[in-house]
């Protein structure tokens, strides 16, 4: 045999190299981030009055993905993200978890971390879990993450971390007590920051799911946002977008901390939303129809950013494409080099990354909104048809940016933990602090304060049942709505009866998915988790 020259020695020896894995292209960083209940409306690129300059930048500078939906409500959209699955395929389908449900994804279903732990990725969470804790298992750490900073329920006090009573925050699997007065958001951001400083770019790809609480009730924001918008009139429409905007510094943070600890040459980025806004609330989602728990547009079409510095062949434009909540499971086990079994081919969720990437069509042409065997509904889409079945929500109009006073509080909580900023120096600061308190201390002596309080209280929930009353005495609807979301994406136009072949073959594909609906979990609460029991904390029992 002939004797190898030099050149084919070296050719020989970068191939093997190359072989065992030193020339493969490294792995991607993954930056998930997740809002929890922010409008349509309530983005920069959508309305130029909310401010939210980073997420501008970086949505003129990636791709707006303009057909990008997610179930009505969180829990089924965060199942969705974390497990490529919609929600009635594990009987998470009907609303929210609640605090002492045993509601949790399923032991034998993969999740998406543990999924990239397998292929040599590094796991954490930051923020809202709200996928059930009724057991050590069943919790972020437990389904994958390598660590978890935040709080497992939902809609709580962004400075007290409490809810119905009992305290609900951890880092890992032990109670936490971040920094006192300290702002969630920015709890959340100084946590993200660290992990990426705490990590080598060079030596392991990273996950990171940043899930925030913002911008979900209480309306609580660090009084400086709210300022930001004193030519809003109504104090919950300007409180709220002061959360938006504080989330979008927090961001602002995140991002700068990619590029200083050289994260950002090989990182993609998505922002998107759990549900619609809460347009009865605060929210806003025109020109979409409905709110936050509808089938409405409004409830399920999220604003949805993707950015990358490296690794996008196109980007600066608008993309038009069919997304869902499930395809980001498929899409990030994708770059993740997830390769593909036969197990993988029973998620919903398909690889979207060519359109990402590089704009070409989507890979779906159709998708389930939403199955709520609890109320009897359902939605479906194919192509730019859009079916509905049973009644669509509760707030089923075309909701103004609130103008008028609050008339639906959700939540009993104050703001007696919120730190007004008036002055430059802590010390100052502090003063203040200290004759505020004494002034709420006061007033609270007053004779018939807290009549007072009760009845104001009273008055609001006795204006918010009558509201309920007025939205399903105006709204009666037949069984089946249909709308051809291309000439009417305001959903204005019913026209089930025009286009009766179009109709039956969008209802026998609805029917089809209603043959694989599971049995929704069991509500019943389960004792072992109050609060009572763990100093007053929320807490994994058994279950």
């Amino acid at each position: 045999m002939r004797r190898m020259n030099r050149f084919q020695f070296c050719l020989f020896i970068i191939l093997a190299f190359c072989y065992l894995g030193d020339c493969r292209q490294p792995k991607p960083h993954i930056l998930f981030i997740v809002a929890d209940d922010l409008g349509w409306n309530d983005v920069g690129w959508h309305n130029p009055e909310v401010k939210t300059p980073n997420l501008d930048n970086l949505a003129k500078n990636g791709v707006i993905l303009n057909n990008s939906y997610v179930h009505p409500v969180c829990t089924p959209s965060r199942n969705a993200f974390m497990t490529g699955l919609y929600p009635f395929r594990v009987g998470l389908q009907n609303g929210v978890i609640g605090a002492q449900e045993k509601k949790h994804i399923p032991e034998n279903v993969q999740t998406l971390p543990e999924r990239l732990k397998s292929v040599g990725y590094a796991t954490h969470m930051v923020g809202k879990w709200h996928l059930g804790f009724c057991k050590w298992e069943y919790t972020p750490t437990g389904r994958g993450f390598d660590s978890f900073m935040g709080f497992y329920t939902g809609a709580q006090d962004y400075y007290k971390h409490t809810r119905n009573g009992g305290y609900d925050f951890r880092f890992n699997n032990s109670v936490y007590y971040p920094r006192k007065n300290q702002y969630s958001t920015k709890t959340y951001a100084k946590r993200a920051i660290e992990i990426f400083k705490n990590s080598d770019p060079r030596k392991q790809p990273l996950f990171l799911y940043l899930s925030f609480q913002s911008v979900h009730t209480p309306l609580q924001v660090p009084k400086r946002y709210e300022n930001m918008y004193k030519h809003v009139k109504n104090e919950q429409r300007r409180k709220y977008l002061g959360m938006v905007t504080a989330m979008d510094d927090a961001i602002g943070e995140v991002v700068k901390a990619t590029k200083k600890y050289r994260f950002m040459k090989n990182l993609l980025l998505v922002f998107t939303s759990d549900n619609g806004g809460a347009a009865h609330i605060a929210g806003n989602n025109l020109p979409l129809r409905g709110t936050k728990g509808s089938l409405w547009e409004g409830g399920t079409r999220v604003p949805t950013i993707v950015y990358s510095k490296t690794l996008l062949k196109r980007r600066q434009y608008v993309n038009n494409g069919m997304m869902h909540a499930v395809d980001w499971y498929a899409t990030f086990l994708k770059i993740g080099g997830w390769k593909p079994s036969k197990v993988d081919k029973r998620i919903d969720g398909v690889n979207q990354w060519p359109m990402l990437r590089k704009g070409k069509p989507s890979a779906r042409r159709e998708f389930v909104y939403h199955i709520d065997s609890k109320a009897n509904r359902a939605a479906i889409r194919m192509g730019k048809f859009k079916l509905i079945v049973g009644k669509p929500g509760i707030y089923n109009s075309w909701y103004s940016v609130p103008t008028g006073q609050y008339f639906c509080p959700i939540n009993d909580e104050n703001e007696e933990g919120a730190k007004t900023e008036l002055f430059l120096y802590p010390s100052l600061n502090n003063m203040a602090d200290n004759v505020k308190g004494f002034m709420n201390w006061a007033v609270s002596k007053v004779p018939g304060y807290r009549v007072w309080r009760k009845y104001k209280r009273f008055q609001s929930v006795k204006k918010c049942k009558e509201y309920h009353k007025k939205e399903l005495r105006r709204w009666v609807f037949p069984k089946y709505l249909m709308f051809d979301l291309k000439r009417d994406p305001t959903e204005r136009h019913n026209i089930a009866g025009y286009y009766p072949k179009i109709f039956q073959k969008l209802k026998r594909r609805l029917d089809r998915y209603l043959k694989y609906v599971r049995k929704p979990q069991s509500t019943t609460t389960y004792e072992s988790s109050n609060p009572k029991f763990y100093n007053g904390t929320w807490s994994p029992g058994w279950c």
